[in-house]
């Protein structure tokens, strides 16, 4: 049933797909907490959205003019180096573009941070570093049983997390080599065709956990990095986690100042309506659209799609009434 009702969505939403990883083989120390489609799902998935939605980059889908209604983007975050040698020679056979988002950190400096939390997580080394900086994590309310979600926390400065961590890599003596697996060569990202490059911040912090000061070096630093790379830029600018909590007044008065035409939320939804210059976030007055992470299997991605779909019509209808 689900796989039928899916055939309609082009009638009534467009989407905008989210990836990150597409390992075929995981890395050592990633496999819990990375979200990963291996190259063979990928294919599958976009192929079956290929047949059905009008795929364009994120930056077209913003700046279409007519209905939107039926379209689709595909974004990465991260720049994960997997996508750039398994992804793209997917989206080359079935000529889709696509929008990548750059963290500039791993590309000039160091891992994400997020891989390092991964990283202690898949190591078993989770209580070993709350024990490392025991007042700083006391304070912050992280222990082991939400270390995964706390340390992304709007309420937790990520870029205090950060600190503390290369703080204990260095005191284990743990090469923050063993956990780069984002794209580290800027020499990589040439132009193509098919791809444009976004801005997710300079070190993929919370942005309403950061001052207004910290968010706009965030924005400037690693949007002068991507300027400077002579690729396609993306006026559509990726929010760090993507839920609403995850940024605040001070990110879009950031955005508007650097003139980005639109942000993205990822906060697991589709877009009902279409995207177009009335539909506003009506606390921001910037476009915004929605996007969500495709799950690693085929078939798991069908009914997510479908209960997806259900949920977005349900929310809609129960609006309508409330009115």
């Amino acid at each position: 049933m689900y796989k039928l009702f899916n055939r309609f969505q082009p009638l009534f939403s467009s989407h905008i797909l989210l990836y990150h990883a597409t390992y075929r083989n995981i890395p050592i120390n990633m496999e819990k907490g990375l979200h990963n489609v291996d190259p063979e799902t990928l294919y599958k998935q976009i192929h079956w959205f290929k047949n059905y939605f009008d795929i364009v980059s994120v930056d077209t889908l913003f700046n279409t003019k007519s209905n939107k209604v039926g379209k689709l983007a595909v974004t990465f975050d991260d720049a994960y180096d997997s996508v750039f040698l398994e992804a793209l020679p997917v989206l080359e056979t079935l000529n889709v573009p696509c929008t990548i988002y750059l963290n500039g950190v791993t590309i000039t400096e160091k891992p994400l941070w997020r891989d390092k939390i991964r990283y202690i997580i898949n190591s078993d080394l989770v209580e070993d570093f709350l024990k490392f900086d025991e007042k700083f994590f006391n304070e912050k309310k992280i222990i082991t049983s939400n270390f995964y979600t706390q340390t992304k926390s709007f309420e937790c400065n990520s870029k205090e997390i950060d600190t503390v961590l290369d703080k204990y890599f260095q005191w284990k003596k743990i090469s923050p080599e063993r956990m780069r697996f984002t794209l580290r060569d800027a020499s990589k990202l040439k132009s193509h065709p098919l791809i444009s490059y976004g801005n997710h911040t300079y070190n993929h912090y919370v942005m309403s956990s950061l001052s207004k000061e910290e968010q706009e070096i965030e924005i400037i630093e690693n949007e002068k990095l991507i300027n400077q790379l002579n690729i396609k830029n993306s006026k559509v600018f990726s929010i760090p986690f993507g839920s609403a909590s995850d940024f605040n007044k001070d990110t879009i008065e950031l955005l508007k100042k650097y003139n980005y035409e639109a942000f993205l939320y990822s906060e697991n939804k589709i877009n009902l309506l279409p995207l177009n210059n009335k539909i506003k976030d009506r606390s921001f007055s910037l476009l915004s659209g929605e996007r969500y992470m495709a799950k690693s299997s085929y078939n798991s991605f069908q009914k997510h799609l479908f209960k997806l779909d259900i949920k977005a019509l349900m929310s809609k209808f129960m609006f309508k009434n409330s009115m």
